[in-house]
């Protein structure tokens, strides 16, 4: 988000109104400028975005409210990347994003055990590539190939990527890839610099190299010992990569681009905008340089963004570490047990394969094929998870009542206390009030009264609650606690009933 305001103007002045949900109902009457970009934001808005995102450890459960919990484990994609589970007091959804196995890159593993006990997984962020990409591990390696000619020939090598995800693992790569070949990255006149052009670069370099705990256990471990993780850490204080934040004349004449050289420049989005133009213009003129696009998800028809002079050599190389569709059965079937009767549910993209996909899944997997889209979940509730404090639990005197089977029973008490909030947390404590107390002396009349609400309040709770969990589970021997809430003119009445 920095990056594309640095590249289309230091505007400070957002043009989003607080009060508008809708940005592009902000642009009716503004000028087209060229190119067709408008300011829609500027960096005081990414601030204050930023500001607003609740960081989270793996594993660390965060309680939406009192019936929702949600839960990150790394996806081992990137720096941080997560899937997220969500889990309720009956059931746990398993959301997969954009994910990867690949053990040996820097950031954290995968973590298969978002998928334990999962009654629902949710499937997204797929690899698309065709069959006749190359695979992560014959691009990589034909990448250094095309770098190690390049630098033989003594021209220069523009890489278009992110300052961030897989640039953190292929500056250390390509050290190495160098060494092994007799040459060396450095900044003396017989080794080979490498440049990292973006206006964020420095920063992205720098904070990568202190987030250890997002990265795998040997990178991990460093962070104990006067040692980076990232092998660009220690190149970058030695002069060997060096950060490029801006193409201005002003700058340029600090850090002189020394050539024959490897640089990596911004998102491949905005080949019009920031560095990568100027190193088309600079270089284009010989077909000795070469410029290599690595994200897989460039656009094909990127032909009318390169200036019509250039003569570079153009390549393209997706590196995609990301999960295929054809992944998925054998991480279900490792990790994905079946426990039970339960019927398990899977989402898939609707992409090529998944129909084969949906074959392959046993009878109590209920295989669906979605297509990509918004969809809206109504989050209103109408129970809420209430706890009863230890002192007044000891004070519950319950009366057993059949319920409309005539087998199971419920036992039922009036409870008088006061409904305490905390830490996003209900729980009921011993009331205070001396004339709670004397509202709870109960007739007759009012037993029976409370009897008959007590029974409807059971009947609707079994008839929406378990009617689902009766055909896929059966009712075990455990004790389920539930709190139905109810008001009167003179107190506030909680019922308490055991399910047997």
């Amino acid at each position: 988000m920095e990056e594309l305001v640095l590249y289309h103007g230091h505007n400070n002045t957002s043009r989003i109104e607080p009060t508008v949900a809708t940005h592009f109902s902000q642009l009716g009457d503004l000028a087209l400028p060229s190119e067709g970009w408008r300011s829609i934001y500027s960096l005081k808005d990414v601030t204050c975005c930023i500001e607003k995102v609740q960081p989270v450890r793996y594993t660390e459960t965060l309680s939406l409210f009192s019936t929702l919990n949600l839960v990150a484990y790394s996806s081992g994609y990137s720096l941080g990347s997560a899937n997220w589970l969500l889990e309720t007091s009956f059931k746990r959804i398993a959301f997969l994003s954009s994910s990867s196995l690949y053990a040996n890159l820097h950031p954290a593993p995968f973590d298969p055990d978002i998928l334990k006990d999962a009654d629902v997984v949710v499937v997204g962020g797929l690899s698309q590539q065709s069959e006749r990409e190359l695979s992560f591990e014959r691009a990589r390696a034909k990448l250094y190939v095309h770098l190690a000619r390049t630098n033989q020939s003594l021209h220069n090598s523009v890489i278009v990527a992110p300052p961030m995800g897989i640039l953190f693992d292929l500056i250390g790569d390509i050290e190495e890839y160098f060494k092994s070949l007799g040459k060396e990255i450095g900044h003396e006149r017989h080794q080979t610099p490498i440049y990292v052009a973006n206006p964020i670069a420095d920063q992205s370099l720098k904070y990568a190299n202190i987030c250890g705990e997002w990265m795998n256990s040997g990178r991990h471990d460093l962070l104990y010992l006067p040692q980076m993780p990232l092998a660009h850490g220690e190149l970058m204080n030695t002069g060997a990569v060096k950060t490029i934040v801006s193409l201005e004349a002003s700058v340029l004449s600090e850090t002189s681009i020394r050539e024959p050289c490897i640089v990596f420049t911004g998102d491949s989005t905005c080949i019009t905008k920031g560095p990568l133009t100027w190193f088309l213009n600079h270089w284009g003129h010989s077909e000795l340089n070469t410029c290599i696009f690595i994200d897989p998800n460039l656009p094909h028809d990127i032909q009318h963004d390169i200036p019509v002079d250039c003569k570079m050599n153009f390549i393209r190389l997706p590196l995609d570490t990301r999960l295929k569709l054809e992944d998925i059965p054998s991480i279900l079937h490792t990790h994905w047990q079946h426990v039970g009767s339960n019927t398990r549910h899977l989402l898939i993209p609707g992409i090529k394969g998944a129909e084969l996909v949906k074959e392959e899944q046993s009878q109590e997997t209920q295989v669906h094929i979605y297509h990509q889209g918004v969809v809206r979940i109504d989050v209103n509730r109408d129970w809420e998870r209430v706890s009863v404090s230890e002192k007044l639990a000891k004070t519950i005197d319950p009366t057993m009542v059949p319920n409309s089977d005539g087998i199971h029973f419920s036992a039922w008490a009036p409870i008088n206390g006061s409904l305490n909030y905390y830490n996003n947390r209900l729980e009921i404590h011993p009331s205070t009030n001396v004339k709670d107390d004397q509202a709870l002396v109960l007739d007759h009349k009012s037993e029976l009264r409370i009897h008959t609400e007590l029974n409807e309040t059971i009947r609707r709770f079994e008839e929406v609650q378990y009617s689902q969990m009766k055909k896929e589970e059966k009712m075990d021997s455990s004790l389920h606690t539930q709190i139905a809430c109810d008001t009167h003119p003179h107190y506030q009445r909680y019922q308490w009933y055991h399910n047997h």
